[in-house]
């Protein structure tokens, strides 16, 4: 049987996350690691992928390379088929690539090559949702409009706070005269739009110190404690000097 390291290694994470939850003995922060990474390649947010790959790595550097993730990172920015397509084989970043390729010949109108990129996204990372959704977009302009429903539901199901799913849903569901449903997915999809992306939600990884979910305002809030912290201690000294 495949070691947990390997595993890893060959990008199989929620096979690993499986067998650490069975009490197997891995490198649960490395996983936990990985897993973040994953996320935020799934919703397209290089930034935070960046953040990761900085703050983490550490952990990473057991299972990839940081400077070629960042190399990729950087040809998914560009949209340029040559420069994406190295990536196509990596465990790490292949359903990346495939999504992205997929986006690029989508624009240039190879639909039939852009759905079978999607799918093999799927096929390497099948919690892929913005793949998924791709494909279901794809289905819609195809006028295959219950196919699309069931597929931005799945996505859904997996990512509840995904924007551009509950968007299209709700076109989908108005091109079956489904208004109400259409109104109300449309809307969510706009409040969706308006709020800081944030990871879909997922089980822990067993035995993981964890790496917590970043909260954009978060940040800011513990500065500004800090801040005010610093004048009441600058306050309290003054006071105390004053005759």
């Amino acid at each position: 049987m495949e070691g947990l390291g390997e595993l890893i290694r060959s990008g199989h994470y929620d096979e690993a996350r499986r067998r650490l939850l069975l009490g197997e003995e891995g490198d649960a922060d490395g996983l936990a690691a990985l897993l973040e990474l994953r996320d935020w390649l799934r919703l397209k947010e290089y930034r935070e992928a960046r953040r990761v790959l900085r703050q983490e790595a550490d952990l990473l550097g057991a299972y990839l390379d940081p400077a070629r993730v960042e190399e990729a990172l950087e040809a998914f920015e560009a949209e340029q088929e040559a420069r994406i397509r190295p990536y196509t084989e990596d465990p790490h970043l292949g359903a990346e690539a495939w999504t992205t390729l997929g986006l690029i010949w989508v624009r240039t109108g190879r639909r039939e090559e852009a759905h079978r990129a999607f799918e093999e996204a799927l096929q390497r990372d099948p919690g892929h949702f913005r793949a998924k959704t791709n494909l279901a977009n794809l289905a819609l302009e195809a006028g295959e409009t219950d196919r699309a429903i069931a597929l931005y539901q799945e996505v859904l199901k997996q990512h509840p706070d995904y924007p551009l799913a509950h968007h299209n849903l709700g076109a989908a569901y108005r091109k079956k005269g489904q208004f109400d449903k259409a109104v109300y997915h449309l809307k969510r999809g706009q409040r969706l739009q308006m709020q800081p992306p944030t990871r879909p939600p997922r089980p822990p990884v067993p035995g993981s110190v964890g790496l917590p979910e970043r909260r954009p305002w978060l940040g800011g809030w513990t500065r500004r404690w800090w801040l005010w912290l610093g004048v009441g201690v600058l306050l309290y000294w003054w006071l105390g000097r004053s005759p």
